[in-house]
């Protein structure tokens, strides 16, 4: 899960990880990733990203990038 909030900071927070670990946590994908972790960590990170997008956006998390 350190690698999610690496990924998710760098490409949607400018580096903020606790502004990254507090939108994981907010919208609730912490606890799907965790809940799931057997399949979650073989994914990818492109789709990671793109799946993480789409949920922060179905949440209304505001992110910068």
């Amino acid at each position: 899960m350190v690698f999610v909030v690496e990924i998710v900071s760098a490409e949607f927070f400018n580096g903020d990880k606790t502004a990254a670990y507090d939108a994981l946590k907010f919208s609730k994908v912490w606890d799907l990733y965790i809940e799931h972790y057997d399949t979650t960590h073989t994914l990818s990170k492109e789709y990671l990203l793109d799946e993480i997008r789409d949920a922060f956006i179905d949440k209304g998390v505001s992110f910068s990038c």
